[in-house]
């Protein structure tokens, strides 16, 4: 921890500048949620085409992509709440030219894809330092339950998120653009609260190469099998899972379902979720970490298999509740336990690296469902993303190393045995 960083505290509610931290990203969650859910319908509605949606939601993962690993250079380089403020002020600066865009009529294809692209791309290259600073802010020992936290607070956000969104697209156009910029302005408010300026590295760190701190980023992932592992199934998994979202609320949404009632399938599995992230306190002391990265993605292989014969929006329903049940343990248990492992000074670079290489295929996931759903249908498309669920599931069964990671409390010994603990 940095001399800027408070004091440790022996809870979260305990701990002051955990709470501003906490209140600025549930403001820019809140926001952001909307404003992501609405932007496919917005597509649709502005271009009535699903072609031109899922080229929308591309332009919106490669700016994702594009921001990553720069956005981890640079949450590693300089100081994380600084960073955090510029994430804020650039979001609200994006929204803004995107409603006035939309105000004047002038969102075509084109305008929209540059719109999306640069709000991703903004987002990752700053905001990026948001959860570097969270290993700064709370003890190695409340890391799983911050992240539970986190779980669940996203599970709360979504719940509401998605019937809200929708039901301000149906009062305007303009409405979910200018609650994402309200959700920023939120998040630099809370920012400004803050007391500390969470450098990546101690005062009077040499300064190193751009070159040489990604380099060492690289080595120091590659150099885990269990890492390794885990992106294999992640890549498999995160297309799967975000392409039969998107296929489901695209088909719906081109047969003409309101958007108010396709955003309660977000709410259904936003309280599943919810649920999940209430047991994971729990869950992350009493169960080994292997199981809670398994056993949900087995339980998505599932619903994968079933939503291509999913009667109505009751079962859609159903299925989303049974998938999200099992994300918060899976996300705070693999997310708390390779946190604990990376040292301070590479948060963002890793975090970066592991992100890029694990969403990396997840743009194609909305040029495949909305091509797919205009060439193939509803069934193939779906049965296509649940085949990729699948091969994810394969890849965390059959390999070794994830099946050993014990319960949280063992994580210190067991990285130390596994020549895989901080080193920093």
């Amino acid at each position: 921890m940095t001399a800027t960083a408070p004091a440790a505290a022996q809870t979260l509610r305990a701990n002051p500048e955990y709470r501003r931290w906490l209140v600025g990203d549930l403001c820019l969650d809140l926001g952001t949620g909307i404003g992501m859910f609405a932007v496919p319908l917005i597509t649709l509605m502005v271009t009535d085409s699903l072609g031109a949606t899922g080229m929308v939601g591309l332009a919106q993962g490669l700016g994702t992509l594009a921001g990553l690993i720069p956005g981890g250079l640079l949450a590693d380089r300089c100081g994380r709440r600084r960073l955090r403020l510029l994430a804020g002020m650039t979001g609200m600066l994006v929204q803004a030219v995107l409603i006035a865009v939309l105000a004047a009529g002038w969102g075509s294809l084109g305008t929209l894809a540059a719109l999306v692209f640069a709000d991703r791309l903004r987002a990752t290259l700053f905001g990026s330092a948001s959860n570097a600073m969270l290993k700064q802010i709370v003890p190695p020992a409340l890391l799983p339950r911050a992240f539970a936290v986190n779980e669940g607070r996203e599970a709360a956000v979504e719940m509401g998120s998605g019937p809200l969104g929708g039901a301000l697209l149906g009062i305007s156009l303009l409405c979910p653009p200018l609650a994402q910029l309200l959700g920023e302005l939120g998040s630099v408010l809370a920012t400004l609260a803050m007391r500390g300026s969470y450098p990546p590295r101690p005062q009077g760190a040499p300064r190193s190469r751009v070159r040489d701190d990604l380099r060492d980023a690289v080595a120091w992932t590659l150099s885990q099998r269990i890492r390794r592992q885990l992106l294999a199934v992640a890549v498999a998994v995160n297309l799967g899972v975000n392409g039969l979202i998107l296929t489901v609320l695209l088909d719906l949404a081109s047969a003409g379902v309101a958007a108010e009632r396709i955003g309660l399938l977000n709410t259904a599995l936003a309280a599943s979720i919810l649920l999940g992230a209430i047991a994971v306190p729990r869950l992350v002391d009493r169960v080994h970490t292997g199981a809670l990265t398994i056993v949900p993605i087995v339980l998505m292989v599932a619903v994968g298999a079933f939503l291509p014969v999913a009667p109505g929006m009751l079962g859609i329903g159903a299925a989303y509740a049974v998938m999200g049940l099992g994300l918060a343990p899976l996300n705070a248990a693999t997310q708390g336990f390779f946190m604990h492992l990376t040292p301070v000074a590479m948060q963002g670079r890793i975090t970066a690296l592991m992100g890029l290489v694990s969403m990396g295929l997840v743009p194609l996931a909305p040029v495949l469902a909305g091509w797919g759903l205009e060439l193939a249908g509803p069934l193939p498309t779906l049965l296509l993303f649940a085949a990729i669920t699948a091969l994810g599931a394969l890849a965390a069964v059959l390999g070794p190393d994830l099946r050993r990671v014990p319960v949280a409390a063992q994580w210190e010994s067991f990285a130390r045995q596994q020549g895989i603990a901080d080193g920093g």
